[in-house]
């Protein structure tokens, strides 16, 4: 089977998809066969370019404008992308703005955009959509965490993907069985901007793999679960880190490193 045909006739939903990451999840999985609905909250044009481009390449995409953590938006998304392009098949929640700001000298209102923004937009549309799908009888959602979730290095927004982590794990067991759930969770995104040399350096260094993951390979990862290869795997979540996560000890200058 063709890319092109494993995601025929699939409906699925980007949050958060006008640029970076999201837009790349888009563009793959219209590469899949999919028709796309690209949600935004403010980058109007940088949506609609992005479905052009997809239109290009003779794939359907839509623009959607929606803030996905607002309820009445959130509604509104859903019922629109259900009317326009049919039942959704697969939601991505995408949609997770960063920020690293030390817990001592986090605003108030950071804390609560990022939290939003992250857990409360997932769980907002995947209410929205997982009612829907539980009653149709199938439907997946693929959650966009990360590694943060994992470490104590970036305040509120590791605070927000482990929530993203948990929300995985306990809707996939809600909506089973007709509904899957699962979560990609990326290290540092190599195409990612506002990285300075030092950093993106000793990245690179700290993984075993001596290089960071790209965003191209996140998206083929999202749009591998959506195959029925993953047909039994639900609650969990990928970790694309290159093995930077796994576990070590010091090794002395005279011990051999086996």
């Amino acid at each position: 089977m063709s890319p092109r045909e494993i995601l025929r006739g699939k409906v699925c939903l980007v949050t958060g998809a006008s640029c970076g990451l999201g837009a790349q999840i888009a563009r793959t999985l219209a590469r899949y066969g999919a028709s796309v609905a690209v949600n935004y909250r403010q980058s109007a044009d940088a949506a609609q370019a992005l479905c052009q481009a997809i239109a290009a390449e003779g794939a359907v995409a839509v623009p959607f404008q929606a803030d996905v953590a607002d309820p009445a938006d959130v509604d509104r998304l859903v019922n629109g992308v259900w009317e326009t392009l049919g039942p959704i098949d697969v939601l991505v929640n995408n949609a997770g703005p960063y920020v690293d700001t030390p817990f001592l000298a986090l605003s108030i209102a950071d804390f609560d955009h990022i939290m939003a923004a992250n857990v409360r937009a997932a769980f907002l549309v995947t209410q929205a959509a997982g009612r829907r799908m539980k009653a149709r009888g199938h439907g997946q959602v693929i959650n966009i965490a990360a590694t943060d979730a994992f470490h104590r290095s970036h305040s509120v927004y590791g605070l927000a993907k482990a929530g993203v982590v948990y929300l995985t794990q306990a809707l996939a067991r809600e909506l089973a069985p007709e509904v899957r759930l699962n979560a990609v969770a990326p290290d540092v995104i190599a195409d990612n901007e506002g990285m300075t040399d030092a950093f993106v350096e000793q990245a690179v260094t700290a993984t075993p793999l001596g290089r960071l993951v790209s965003r191209a390979e996140v998206a083929e990862m999202v749009c591998l679960l959506c195959t029925p290869a993953f047909d039994f795997v639900t609650g969990q979540t990928i970790v694309m880190d290159g093995g930077r996560s796994l576990p070590r000890i010091a090794v002395g200058p005279d011990e051999s490193r086996v």
